[in-house]
């Protein structure tokens, strides 16, 4: 018997290690953080849970609230709407199986009466949406016959509390001699198992006496209970001994279950008080999972024009060769050639911008002087004459001789046109006061009397003129949840152009410079869009495109001459550099003003547009001054001529504000030390 009881007890633990939860959705995960429980849920809909919240006494928990509760579903986590008492309102059926012992020994001991009020107390609580079946004793009697299935037990099945009352009274008016606890632990597991499996199952088990005459025995209810799901037994011990039951024991607690032992009939009444408050007491928890992030992006401005100018740039020469602290080998910055045949397809001509001009320097002089075999020139190496360049003219020399023997071996000019000479600071040096105008000071000048060698490098070339200066991608995000983190990326005619990604909440805005993306390119884009991809805190994902994308509108000058409509041109003339911190204009500057004043004359209709700059070495109002100063001296020598004024030529002094070149390397300061003189016209096909 001890052996079978042991059996029995190690099953229904093992049993109710697998049964902790009964709702129909695996991945559902109902906890209570805060309060240590054992917990079972039933999933009524797709966002409400009832719920059982027991102590390690296997007692329910009262008083939870919305804050006590945690539902997951895999990464997601749940928002607690509402938590609701619901022991008196469900709307979910229970279904509940009552053994109880109505042997005679309950009249003898005098609990009848009691245990009656006990139990009408137990049933108050039913609702007709239950299913409750009350198993008693019945003495098989003298009239069964051989063969037959003996009948031990009395069921009754009802939803109706006063009807389940009276059919326990009744097995007590006609109470047993034997007691049949093991038969009627068996018939109510045939009625639990015919239960839905997926609901919650109890057994309440009451007994007044050991087993006696029952022809089941505790090994049969351990195959019998053998892998029953959602069920769980309370027991009372009543029985006339001290300690409870063995085998009541390990079968209640084994299913996660309690036994309590009812040493006095005045016992019954609050024990079942609390068996019926941990059965029917559940709570309503309403609940729903947040939605993962959603939005729009807009782009900003609904379209980008384009058009294709004509472009006739006249860049100053910027006769230096500037080189790193220390070093004489020429920077990388500098486009050079290793073998005399690659100076064969180099044209001046195919050059554009005036940084590419500038660091082709060291070809444009040597094609200059391949294409002027008169021409001598002087090149004169330098340093900052401070640190560790302090009087090193062997550095100043080593510099020079590096142009010079690239020009001779590369470019294969005479060494006899070619004077080559070495000093500390250059003869009009940049200030020593800051590392800015120290790094000016490490260079080689190149020198020519010839006109031809230093002059203005032109070229004529077509250019992309947009009238915005940036793509503005806005996204409008709504979250429940937290955003992880995203990548953004932006379309070009359907290929991606750029990709930005970060955690968090994404930016209010991103904005996307078209000179980075290259005007010429975007011209040829049709549109431009953006798609905002990202994962929230709990593994939601999102996806939100643009729902207009930008129009790219791209005119082009053949195009426009076709339909003999108007195209633009613009002429821009850069003045050879103004010497630091000066604003005269003198020898190659006058040149320039000049030729412009010259092509003014050819060109009545054309607008004229003087914008001076400065490096950024020195206060800002200075600088501000001094450019307006340059400006002022050029429109000052166009007024000279005689050029009509007003509307048609206006000038201006930005200072180191709007930059046209890098002020970051030294060439580009040196190159923002100008003045720039644009001319703007039309021409038509006609």
């Amino acid at each position: 018997m001890k052996k079978n009881v042991f059996l029995l007890s190690l099953l229904l633990l093992v049993f109710a290690w697998t049964s902790s939860s009964f709702g129909f959705d695996e991945d559902l995960k109902v906890e209570t953080p805060k309060v240590k429980s054992k917990l079972n849920f039933l999933i009524l809909n797709e966002n409400k849970v009832l719920v059982s919240v027991l102590n390690e006494e296997n007692e329910a928990i009262l008083g939870l609230q919305k804050d006590d509760f945690h539902i997951t579903k895999g990464p997601k986590t749940a928002q607690i709407v509402s938590v609701e008492d619901v022991t008196e309102q469900r709307d979910q059926g229970l279904n509940i199986v009552l053994v109880v012992d109505n042997s005679y020994s309950m009249k003898m001991r005098k609990a009848v009466n009691p245990v009656l009020a006990a139990m009408d107390e137990f049933l108050s609580l039913v609702r007709p949406i239950d299913d409750v079946h009350i198993i008693t004793f019945a003495d098989p009697g003298s009239s069964d016959q051989p063969g037959r299935t003996r009948v031990s037990t009395r069921t009754t099945q009802s939803g109706d509390s006063h009807l389940l009352s009276l059919a326990l009274k009744e097995s007590y008016a006609d109470p047993t001699d034997g007691t049949y606890l093991y038969d009627a632990m068996m018939e109510g597991l045939k009625i639990i198992r015919n239960m839905p499996e997926k609901s919650q199952k109890f057994m309440v088990i009451f007994s007044d006496g050991e087993d006696i005459n029952s022809i089941v025995k505790p090994v049969d209810l351990q195959l019998a209970s053998a892998g029953l799901k959602n069920f769980t037994a309370f027991a009372v011990d009543y029985m006339d001994k001290p300690g409870l039951d063995p085998f009541l024991q390990s079968f209640a607690e084994g299913t996660g279950g309690k036994i309590r032992k009812a040493r006095s009939a005045e016992d019954f009444l609050p024990i079942f008080k609390q068996f019926s408050t941990t059965i029917f007491h559940r709570y309503g928890v309403t609940f729903r999972f947040l939605n993962p992030p959603t939005g729009t992006l807009t782009s900003e401005p609904a379209a980008v024009n384009i058009e294709e100018i004509t472009m006739v740039d006249s860049s100053p020469f910027l006769n230096y060769v500037y080189f790193d602290t220390g070093m004489s080998e020429i920077s990388e910055r500098y486009v050079t050639f290793t073998q005399p045949e690659e100076t064969e397809g180099f044209a001046i001509e195919k050059l554009k911008d005036t940084m590419e001009k500038y660091h082709q320097i060291l070809n444009v002089i040597g094609r200059r002087l391949v294409d002027n075999p008169d021409a001598l020139i002087t090149i004169v190496g330098c340093n900052s004459n401070t640190g560790e360049e302090k009087g090193r003219l062997d550095l100043s020399r080593s510099r020079a001789d590096k142009v010079f023997s690239y020009l001779r071996y590369v470019w294969g000019i005479d060494p006899s046109r070619m004077e080559v000479k070495a000093q500390n600071l250059p003869s009009v040096p940049s200030t020593d006061r800051v590392p800015e105008g120290v790094m000016e000071n490490q260079r080689v000048e190149i020198y020519s009397t010839h006109p031809a060698i230093l002059d203005t490098i032109n070229s004529t070339y077509m250019e992309e003129e947009c009238d915005a200066s940036e793509i503005r991608i806005v996204p409008t995000i709504e979250a429940q949840t937290v955003i992880e983190k995203w990548q953004l990326r932006l379309l070009g005619g359907g290929k991606e152009l750029l990709t930005r990604e970060g955690t968090g909440k994404p930016p209010a805005s991103f904005a996307f410079d078209l000179k980075s993306l290259g005007v010429q390119n975007v011209a040829l884009m049709g549109q431009i869009t953006a798609e905002l991809e990202g994962r929230d805190n709990e593994g939601n994902t999102f996806s939100i495109a643009t729902a207009v994308p930008t129009k790219i509108n791209f005119l082009r000058r053949e195009e426009r001459l076709a339909q003999k409509l108007e195209s633009k041109v613009i002429e821009k003339y850069g003045l050879i550099l103004f010497e630091f911190d000066r604003s005269d204009l003198k020898d190659r500057n006058q040149v320039i003003v000049n030729r412009v004043i010259t092509r003014m004359s050819q060109l009545p209709s054309a607008v004229m547009d003087i914008a001076g700059h400065t490096d950024i070495i020195g206060k800002e109002d200075y600088n501000i001054k001094l450019s307006e100063r340059r400006a002022s001296a050029v429109y000052g020598a166009m007024l000279e001529t005689g050029i009509a004024v007003g509307s048609q030529i206006t000038y201006v002094g930005d200072g180191p504000n709007n930059p046209p070149y890098d002020n970051g390397i030294p060439e580009g300061r040196a190159l923002n030390r100008t003045v720039i003189i644009t001319l703007m016209y039309t021409e038509n096909g006609q």
